[in-house]
């Protein structure tokens, strides 16, 4: 149910992840002043804590309007409270090609704000958003409709289809705005301007959440083990590589399971992960990390640099580009002149067109919304849960700058050329080591990696451990 709420009563969220630009202010200003208020904002009832509109209704505020259109709802926690602000701006904002094409009967003469019944919404083509309207159905299901679509004197929706058409899949009356005759134009040209971009450096980030992306791997199921547990990197690159006179390091190992497996079968290879969690248990395992500690530097003092470093999905889990340049320093480091480096990750491609896809039958399909950097952020656990997504060049770029010049890609595990668009579910890199940087940069990446945080304020100290055996080298 829409509402008009005193603005000065509203509530700012500190976190919104949208920023715009002075121009892109101006230009909302403009399409306020031209079209007037036909997006109602988002507010959670119990404190009018903005969900959705902030820049609106900053804007608002400029122009002084003393009321607002708001949907109000009710018992929001606070991981929908984030989710809410980043549909909103999709579907305020989306306006292009694959979007449904939907139709609405309005009675003659109607302007404003007009509730149309379900029978009268004409769904004419579906678009290609399947994963935005699984994500607004959950919320809608759960907290009741929280925006409405815009359409001009005709009854085409030309801002929102999506919703519009999430909202007649579900059966229920939708809330339109009418235009006036002549302001269609007008108002695509406005919401079909870039105003702003999802922005995340400004948000607290706890690098140990970050240990919720690991992935199980080789886990049974009735005594099978399930497909998803496989990591394509292991199973098709480095598993026929190696051979056990080698020395191997699985650097970010999640919760260990190749390294543990390889090692029963006599491989020599080690395994750390910063935030290796106990069994069954939401607790950081610091006893066993410090003993994979010490077995790599005992490694390092007895046989030297690694023949072959391991590093499997990480880059996805790191939380901001330096987090990212610092695991590739460290793994060339750890890893001999000529030896051989293999890392993977999630291409930007293919979770692009998972979240865009026309039909999609995989329930783990999700609307991501990315910054400049190919970041996306989700407030989960109470904490912000980042992840990060890599192009072609991005990939090629990484591996030239921090590792070396000969190297081959994979997509899902099948060579690829340099022009090649990265589009599987995983990319893999097998490279050369060529140990490109210089030793005090490779000593600030471990002194870095060897120190990330802890829960309650504090740092692994095991730079102190680390350090004084790579100087050695």
């Amino acid at each position: 149910m829409m509402e008009y709420i005193d603005i000065n009563l509203l509530n700012p969220a500190e976190y919104n992840p949208r920023l715009l630009s002075e121009d892109a202010q101006g230009k909302l200003k403009e399409s306020i002043t031209e079209l007037g208020i036909i997006k109602p904002i988002i507010i959670r009832r119990s404190d009018y804590r903005i969900m959705a509109g902030h820049q609106r209704t900053k804007t608002m505020k400029l122009l002084g309007y003393t009321h607002v259109p708001a949907f109000i709802l009710d018992g929001v926690n606070s991981t929908d409270e984030v989710r809410f602000n980043q549909l909103h701006n999709y579907a305020e904002c989306e306006i292009s090609d694959v979007q449904p094409d939907i139709r609405v009967i309005i009675p003659e003469g109607v302007e404003g704000f007009y509730t149309v019944p379900n029978k009268d919404i004409l769904m004419v083509s579906k678009g290609e958003n399947s994963s935005y309207v699984i994500d607004l159905t959950k919320m809608i299901l759960r907290y009741g409709q929280f925006a409405n679509a815009v359409c001009d004197y005709s009854g085409k929706v030309i801002i929102s289809s999506v919703y519009a058409k999430t909202v007649k899949l579900l059966g229920m009356d939708l809330l339109v705005y009418v235009l006036p005759a002549g302001k269609e134009k007008l108002a695509e040209l406005y919401f079909s301007q870039d105003y702003g971009v999802f922005e995340y450096s400004h948000l607290e980030r706890r690098t140990y959440i970050q240990s919720f992306a690991q992935k199980v791997r080789l886990r049974q199921k009735n005594g099978v083990l399930s497909g998803r547990t496989h990591s394509t990197l292991y199973e098709k690159l480095v598993i026929p590589y190696i051979t056990k006179e080698m020395r191997v390091l699985d650097f970010g190992a999640g919760q260990k399971d190749y390294a543990t497996m390889l090692k029963k079968k006599g491989y020599h290879i080690d395994a750390i992960e910063f935030f290796h969690r106990k069994d069954g248990e939401d607790i950081i395992d610091e006893k066993e990390i410090r003993q994979d500690c010490a077995d790599i530097c005992r490694t390092l003092s007895e046989y030297g640099l690694y023949d072959v470093v391991v590093c499997d999905s990480v880059l996805n889990s790191v939380n901001s580009l330096e987090d990212e340049k610092n695991v590739l320093l460290s793994i060339s480091a750890l890893c001999k002149e000529g030896g051989k480096i293999f890392w993977s990750g999630i291409p930007l491609l293919f979770v692009q067109r998972t979240s865009d896809r026309k039909q999609s039958r995989d329930y783990r399909s999700k609307s991501i919304f990315l910054d400049a950097h190919n970041f996306t952020a989700n407030f989960r656990f109470g904490e912000w849960y980042f992840q990060h997504y890599h192009s072609t060049a991005d990939v090629i770029r990484l591996n030239q700058t921090y590792i070396g010049e000969t190297f081959t890609l994979y997509d899902k595990a099948h060579p690829v050329t340099n022009e090649h668009e990265l589009s599987g579910s995983s990319f893999q890199v097998s490279s050369v080591n060529d140990r490109k940087a210089t030793k005090a940069e490779y000593i600030k990446a471990l002194e870095y990696e060897f120190t990330l945080p802890l829960p309650n304020n504090r740092r692994w100290n095991l730079d102190k451990e680390i350090i004084p055996v790579f100087k050695m080298f």
